[in-house]
């Protein structure tokens, strides 16, 4: 039986024609659910979907056939599901690995599997959010990660895959773990950025909120831009980014928008209204404590939701236990933990994880990603250990989407605590140690001089060498 939430993304517009569908598309829209499914068509349907995107990915994109080649595997590679383990995974800092301006054009284009034509360029000096508007007019979406490390992710995002992830979300959150609750009658309120007025992902990726509520405010509804963000992280670059910190200081957005958020939640509990909650904990985390400092409550029970979002630093060394914000949201707004449930997603990937209302574990969608644990020598690990997650997720339709991240999960055959079927993480997810520290960039220049098989091998097999796809694709080129 089909849900009213995602019947309602039917109606939309969500699904592409079923005529037009791929392995990949079966594996997503033509399944009633995602987390009830026996195994056996559960791995029938990801391994179709994985052999049917990595032969796209191979035979479009030229620089990912060349790093195939250094692993020897192509598509007549993958036979079996346990091939799946050979396929080549990116390091997630090859999407950090980009110059600025006229060059930030040429490494977008090529990552890039959908063939555009080169945007034209009206500015001198374009800037980095320039260069992100060209590219929305040829219908790439570079979206990007917040940029906390000091340098931005960027992935290129055509229609298709944003569409596939927007659809995954609903269907896994409203459709699925919440479906109990859902109603689409409810008052929505994004702790975040407006999805419509930027391309960082934490806020894009929500966008589908605007289509399955009927009331949604957002707690920053004004354009946020790379230089924004830059400059909320410390980097001023020029006048007008100091222009831009002395603004930010004179608007004092943290206590406004706390002040906003506490003002809809009267509106909301004395019209009686049902009330979702989405993104940022953090932001709810000082809505809550200026809630007791004032010794005040909400009594919304049943009638309230929250997905958040990451975000659980309250600070630089201080972070925020999920168990601690679920009892202090049943606490002052009264909402129960089972409809208190956090979201695991990233930029570079267009499934997610979402916790299930009993156990809070993250459910990964098992239809629509092959997850792995590996160790420090890359090598998979087994069920229940601790070690860098890495994905294949075939629904990335404009690049490849067989990644290494920067993260340490356990990973779990099943959950503990509900009967959905597929792996889960543990919930506290965490960056790997001296992630964003080491950096061999100089070493590989100097290894890349000594080009022979045995040092590309090593070289693609480390995920450090994060340039190493696109100085194959310069050699060749050369």
């Amino acid at each position: 039986m089909v849900s009213k939430a995602t019947q309602k993304m039917h109606d939309i517009g969500y699904v592409p024609p079923k005529e037009t569908w791929t392995p990949i598309d079966e594996a997503l829209y033509g399944v009633d659910t995602l987390f009830r499914l026996p195994k056996e068509k559960t791995d029938e349907l990801r391994f179709n979907a994985i052999k049917h995107a990595f032969n796209y990915w191979y035979e479009e994109s030229k620089w990912y056939h060349m790093y195939c080649n250094e692993f020897d595997f192509s598509p007549t590679s993958l036979k079996t599901y346990g091939d799946l383990d050979k396929v080549p995974l990116i390091s997630h800092r090859f999407f950090k690995a980009y110059l600025e301006g006229q060059e930030f054009v040429n490494w977008l284009m090529n990552i890039s599997i959908n063939k555009v034509d080169r945007p034209k360029i009206k500015k001198q000096n374009p800037t980095m959010d320039d260069l992100i508007d060209v590219f929305a007019d040829k219908g790439i979406m570079a979206v990007y990660s917040s940029g906390t490390s000091g340098r931005f992710s960027f992935i290129p995002k055509d229609q298709t895959t944003f569409m596939r992830s927007q659809y995954a979300l609903g269907k896994m959150g409203i459709s699925e773990m919440l479906e109990h609750w859902y109603d689409d009658s409810a008052y929505a309120y994004l702790c975040g950025p407006n999805p419509s007025k930027t391309n960082m992902w934490v806020g894009k990726v929500v966008k589908l909120m605007d289509d399955v509520y009927e009331d949604v405010q957002y707690a920053i509804d004004r354009q946020i831009t790379t230089q924004l963000m830059r400059v909320s992280n410390g980097d001023i670059r020029g006048l007008s980014d100091a222009v831009m910190a002395a603004a930010m200081q004179l608007m004092g957005t943290s206590k406004k928008i706390t002040g906003n958020v506490i003002n809809w939640l009267e509106e909301r509990e004395k019209a009686g209204d049902r009330v979702f909650i989405a993104e940022a904990p953090f932001i709810m985390r000082r809505v809550m404590d200026e809630l007791e400092k004032q010794d005040r409550t909400f009594d919304f029970g049943e009638k309230g939701a929250i997905i958040t979002g990451g975000g659980w630093k309250l600070h630089d060394t201080e972070e925020m236990p999920l168990k601690e914000f679920r009892d202090l949201a049943e606490k002052t707004l009264g909402i129960p933990h089972e409809n208190n449930v956090d979201l695991y997603t990233m930029v570079e990937s267009n499934w997610h994880a979402l916790q299930c209302p009993e156990g809070h574990y993250l459910h990964l969608p098992p239809t629509l990603v092959y997850p792995m644990v590996l160790d420090e020598n890359h090598n998979k690990m087994d069920w229940g250990e601790t070690g860098r997650f890495a994905f294949i997720d075939h629904m990335a339709n404009s690049y490849p989407g067989a990644m290494i991240t920067g993260d340490m999960v356990t990973l779990l055959e099943e959950c503990p605590a509900c009967g959905r079927t597929g792996p889960v993480l543990e919930p506290n997810v965490r960056r790997m140690t001296g992630e964003e520290v080491r950096g061999c960039a100089e070493e590989m220049r100097k290894l890349m001089d000594d080009q022979t098989p045995e040092l590309l091998h090593d070289l693609v097999c480390t995920p450090d060498r994060a340039r190493m796809p696109m100085m194959l694709l310069d050699r060749e080129e050369n």
